[in-house]
C-alpha cells in the first residue's frame, strides 16, 4: 500500500472516515513561522524530533542523515526530482514523510510543519539561528554539532523583492498549466529526434524538462543564498530546508485556490516514485503522484487557505493550453505553436555578458500573444550564483539594477555542479518575456529582427574566479 492513499493516512494520523479531509476541521495547519513562539507545540514537537534523530545512529535507518540522504548527499541528488513536472509532487511526498514521522515519533497529532514565507520575512526565523535554546544544544540550528562544521549558512540572508519578493510571487501564479508553472514533462536527448516522455515508467524519473521560473526562480535563490548544507544535494540536513519547501509547497496550493487546476494527463498522475521513502520502522515505500496533488487528501491545509477561486480556464482550455506548452517544450521540430530556434549562442562570463539577436517566428492569426524563450543545453559554471536576463538591452552588465525595465529575471543556481552531472547534456530553462516587453511598450509578438537577449553572469559571493561560464547550445522563440 502506497502512503499517499488516504487509508494509510488515516491509519497513520488516527482519523476517521473515508479520506482525511472529509471535514475541514479534521485537517492540520501548516503555519507562518513568523506567527509562531519558540515554544509552540509544533516547534516543539520538531525540535524533539531533529534532536532525537540526530542522536541516533546515523548509519542505520532511519535517522536524520538517512532521511536527508533521500534527497540528496554532499555532492549527488539521489531520488528528489528537479528540473521536471515531478518536482513538486515529489517534494510534497518528502514533507509528509517527516510530518508523519514526527507524528509518531512524538505522539503530537496535530502536527504540521511551518512554513517560512520569505516573501514578506526576510531574516531567519529565530527558532532556526540561536546555536543554542535552553541550555542546550538547539537541533534546529545548523551545522550542529557532528556535522561538517564548514556547511555554515549565511550569517544575515539577502532575499530582494526582485527575485523572492510578493510582486514575484504574484508574477508566478499567473502561470495557467502546471508545465509553465512547475516544470515541463521530461524528454530523452540521447536519441534522435529527442523523445518527449510517452509513458510512466521510473527511467523518466531525473531526466530534464524545462525548467520553470518557480524553481530557478525563488527556489533556487533561497537554497543558494542560505548556503551551507542548503547549497548542496545534502541540503535535507538542514532543518530551514522544510520550513523552505512547506512554503514552495504553499505555493503551489495557493496557485491552485487562485482557480488554476493540475494536469489530467496520466503521464503526470500515475507516475510512481518507486520505493523512495523511508518510515519509520525502516521499510521503504512509494508514492503516486495522484495521491499527493491535493493537500487536503493528505491531512493539511495552510494558514491562509481559502475557498478555491471559480476556475480561471475551461477544461477545454486547459487542453489547448497542455498541447501547446508541450509542443513549445518539446526539443524536436513543431508546427504546434510558432516557434523559431537560434544555434551557436556562445558563452557568457560575468566580465563578457552575451547580447544575442533572436530568431523570432512570424506570428498568425492563431498565435498566442504571450512569448517564451526555452534555453537549452545550457551548461553552467560551478561558481555562477545566477544569470540576469535583460531583453533589448544590448549594454547590459553586471551592474545594471534588475529594476531597470529591460531586465526579465535571474535564473540562479541551486547546487548547479550536481545538476550539470545529473543532467546531462545541460539545463533547460523556460523564460516568459511578455511583462518585459509590454514595459517597454510592445503588447504582441515581437515582429521578427527586433529581439535581442542579455545574459549577465554573476559570480557568487566569495567563489574563485573560475568555471564562470554560462551558455545554451540554443534559444527557442515560442508564441503561446
Amino acid at each position: 500500500m502506497m502512503v499517499g492513499s488516504a487509508s494509510a493516512l488515516i491509519l497513520a494520523g488516527g482519523l476517521a472516515g473515508s479520506k482525511r479531509a472529509s471535514a475541514q476541521q479534521t485537517l492540520r495547519v501548516r503555519r507562518n513561522i513568523a506567527n509562531m513562539s519558540l515554544d509552540d507545540p509544533d516547534l516543539v514537537a520538531f525540535r524533539t524530533f531533529v534532536g532525537e534523530m540526530r542522536a541516533r545512529d546515523q548509519s542505520n535507518a532511519p535517522s536524520w542523515i538517512k532521511f536527508a540522504d533521500i534527497h540528496g548527499g554532499s555532492f549527488n541528488f539521489k531520488y528528489c526530482q528537479h528540473s521536471n513536472w515531478y518536482f513538486l509532487p515529489w517534494h510534497r511526498a518528502y514533507l509528509d514523510m517527516y510530518e508523519q514521522a514526527v507524528i509518531e515519533l512524538t505522539g503530537h497529532t496535530r502536527f504540521a510543519l511551518p512554513y517560512w514565507d520569505w516573501s514578506t520575512q526576510q531574516a531567519y526565523p529565530p527558532a532556526f539561528t540561536d546555536p543554542m535554546y535552553q541550555g542546550m544544544p538547539n537541533p534546529l540550528f545548523s551545522p550542529f554539532a557532528g556535522d561538517d562544521m564548514r556547511q555554515e549558512r549565511k550569517p544575515v540572508p539577502s532575499l530582494p523583492a526582485a527575485e523572492t519578493g510578493v510582486g514575484k510571487i504574484s508574477g508566478l501564479l499567473n502561470a495557467t498549466i502546471l508545465e509553465n508553472f512547475a516544470g515541463g514533462r521530461p524528454f530523452d536527448e540521447t536519441v534522435t529526434p529527442p523523445q518527449v516522455q510517452n509513458n510512466v515508467s521510473p527511467v523518466w524519473l531525473g531526466r530534464r524538462g524545462a525548467v520553470s521560473e518557480l524553481e530557478s526562480g525563488p527556489h533556487n535563490y533561497v537554497h543558494d543564498e542560505i548556503n551551507g548544507y542548503m547549497g548542496f544535494p545534502a541540503a535535507a540536513r538542514d532543518p530551514l530546508f522544510f520550513l523552505h519547501h512547506a512554503n514552495i509547497d504553499r505555493i503551489w496550493e495557493n496557485w491552485i485556490l487562485q482557480g488554476h487546476v493540475n494536469t489530467t494527463d496520466p503521464l503526470w498522475l500515475d507516475m510512481v516514485f518507486p520505493n523512495h521513502f523511508l518510515r519509520m520502522n525502516g521499510q521503504t515505500y512509494s508514492v503516486r503522484v495522484d495521491t499527493v496533488r491535493r493537500t487536503a487528501d493528505l491531512g493539511y491545509k495552510y494558514d491562509d487557505s481559502r475557498a478555491a477561486a471559480a476556475p480561471l480556464r475551461s477544461l477545454a482550455q486547459t487542453g489547448t493550453d497542455e498541447i501547446r506548452f508541450k509542443a513549445l517544450f518539446n526539443p524536436a521540430a513543431t508546427t504546434v505553436v510558432p516557434r523559431a530556434r537560434t544555434e551557436r549562442i556562445g558563452s557568457a562570463t560575468p566580465s563578457r555578458p552575451l547580447s544575442i539577436p533572436l530568431n523570432v517566428p512570424s506570428a498568425s492569426a492563431s498565435s498566442g500573444k504571450r512569448v517564451f524563450t526555452v534555453m537549452r543545453g545550457t551548461h553552467v559554471g560551478s561558481n555562477l550564483q545566477c544569470v540576469r536576463v535583460f531583453v533589448n538591452l544590448p549594454g547590459a552588465g553586471p551592474r545594471t539594477p534588475t529594476s531597470d525595465p529591460h531586465y526579465v529575471t535571474a535564473i540562479n543556481f541551486f547546487a548547479n555542479a550536481a545538476h550539470q552531472g545529473h543532467m546531462d547534456p545541460g539545463h533547460c530553462y523556460s523564460v516568459e518575456l511578455t511583462n518585459a516587453l509590454k514595459k517597454l511598450g510592445q503588447n504582441g509578438p515581437p515582429a521578427p529582427g527586433s529581439l535581442t537577449l542579455q545574459l549577465v553572469p554573476i559570480q557568487r559571493t566569495g567563489a574563485p574566479a573560475t568555471d564562470l561560464a554560462v551558455g545554451p547550445e540554443m534559444i527557442d522563440v515560442g508564441l503561446v
